[in-house]
């Protein structure tokens, strides 16, 4: 899809489609006022109207799709907005959108009119082949908006390749080209190495799949001057819950379950195409959690990297095993925050529901600026207590930890017993196991993997970038809500 900016007025633009936006109770002009209160249109949220152009209108293009953004033409939604009619706009080969916010009508465009059809026998075969954004705007808002729509698509369609074409090593070649392609530094560490490394939780999951686990570590090492972000993502290719086996109903879409892997990579992809000058690193421990006369047992040790012991309690709850493993990997070059992201827990899920990403942290100025950037990105996160008390739970007779301490608060749970392997470093935890993966379709796509939380982090490297050289957040302060200590 070609994109550019336009300031000529709408009624001239020769287009198939006109987008016209209109504010509930608004006249959206070029002599259509008078259709509206036929139709009972009246621009609120949800409603759009699709008019062929008939002769003597006031206006170029062969139809206008007038589109209801209710009270509100902020960015979110506009994004919205336009997300929410783009499948429509593919039936047109030339387009014009007429919307106030050219890099929130671009996302809406590319997110909302995201399809996943490759494995169809038909798959769509039509696109808008042009985009014009009737506003005004610095074309690099353009091309930003585009690198953002390709992170989010990269990291959708990762997520939403049947688990048998996306084993562990079929990710690591995924990302190895993504790495060539866009100048990025890779690593894979494949079963020698990670015995030899002593990724013991990685290989522990991995253990009873036909398809070995890996380590993959891609790279983006900015201007040596700003700060450097690491970021760990949960590569599970499929989850069947290991020995303590899922249900048919909660294992149908465990091919999600490397959504925090796929959105990592597609961050670091963005932050290099972006030149953005702060350092990025990626980890993702990638591997399948099956059953098998060699999978690992309730009561098995493992240890991971920084030489952590942990009892498996429960082999369902193998995020945080291979999770530890990456955190104690990236702890070891001090990056000066550290941030994960898995579909890790249910009780995330009961808690916040579809719409909201939990963050637990340890520092929290990190999390008040995630919070922030999921904010401007319309993407609302919500910060859980990291409270102390609750590390009891996860205490082991035989091993340092065990990896899970019961199914009340188990988001809590999940991130005290991933914080001792960030060696201090400020860290973040993301739980997003609803708004990674969606049984129902959303105004910015349809029912599958969402890309959430790509665009959240995209916009706090930039701001990470924007604070200048050598800054670092203030030492970390392990809290939650309020007074939670």
């Amino acid at each position: 899809m070609e994109v550019s900016l336009s300031s000529r007025p709408a009624a001239e633009v020769a287009a198939d489609l006109l987008v016209l936006p209109v504010r509930e109770g608004c006249d959206p002009g070029l002599g259509l006022g008078a259709v509206l209160g036929q139709v009972r249109f009246t621009g609120r949220a949800g409603q759009d109207l699709l008019l062929p152009r008939r002769d003597g209108d006031a206006f170029r293009a062969s139809a206008v799709l007038l589109v209801g953004l209710g009270a509100d033409d902020d960015g979110h939604t506009v994004r919205r907005a336009v997300g929410r009619v783009a499948p429509r706009l593919a039936d047109f080969p030339t387009v014009a959108v007429a919307f106030p916010d050219a890099q929130a009508v671009i996302e809406g465009v590319r997110l909302g009119g995201y399809r996943f059809d490759g494995y169809k026998s038909e798959p769509r075969g039509h696109a808008v082949r042009e985009l014009i954004v009737l506003a005004g705007g610095d074309p690099r808002g353009v091309a930003r908006a585009g690198i953002v729509a390709d992170a989010v698509t990269f990291a959708r369609d990762l997520v939403n390749t049947p688990a048998g074409d996306l084993v562990p090593m079929d990710l690591a070649e995924r990302a190895r080209a993504m790495a060539e392609t866009y100048g990025l530094g890779v690593r894979v560490l494949e079963t020698a190495a990670l015995g030899a490394g002593g990724f013991g939780g990685v290989l522990g999951v991995g253990a009873a799949s036909a398809n070995p686990p890996c380590l993959i570590e891609v790279s983006h090492p900015g201007d040596g001057a700003h700060a450097t972000v690491g970021l760990a993502g949960k590569g599970i290719t499929f989850d069947s819950g290991g020995l303590a086996i899922k249900g048919q109903g909660a294992m149908s879409t465990m091919k999600c379950d490397m959504a925090g892997g796929a959105t990592m990579l597609a961050v670091v992809q963005a932050a290099a195409r972006l030149e953005l000058p702060v350092g990025v690193t990626a980890v993702v421990p990638a591997a399948e959690n099956m059953v098998s006369g060699s999978a690992i047992r309730p009561g098995d040790v493992l240890t991971h990297r920084n030489g952590r012991t942990t009892e498996v309690t429960d082999t369902d709850s193998e995020g945080r095993l291979v999770l530890a493993d990456a955190l104690a990997y990236l702890a070891e070059s001090s990056p000066d925050v550290l941030i994960d992201a898995a579909t890790l827990t249910y009780s995330v899920m009961h808690a916040l529901g579809e719409d909201i990403t939990g963050v637990i942290g340890s520092d929290r100025r990190l999390v008040g600026e995630l919070i922030a950037a999921g904010a401007r990105a319309g993407e609302p996160m919500w910060e859980l207590p990291l409270w102390e008390p609750y590390a009891d739970r996860l205490s082991s007779e035989i091993a340092d930890a065990r990896n899970e301490g019961g199914s009340l608060a188990d988001a809590t749970i999940a991130a005290l017993f991933l914080r001792p392997f960030t060696a201090g470093l400020p860290w973040a935890h993301l739980d997003f196991a609803t708004t990674a993966y969606l049984d129902k379709a959303t105004d910015l796509g349809p029912a599958g993997a969402t890309g959430a939380m790509v665009r959240t982090l995209i916009g706090y490297l930039e701001t990470r970038s924007q604070a200048g050289p050598e800054t670092r957040p203030r030492p970390g302060v392990t809290v939650g809500h309020g007074d939670l200590r």
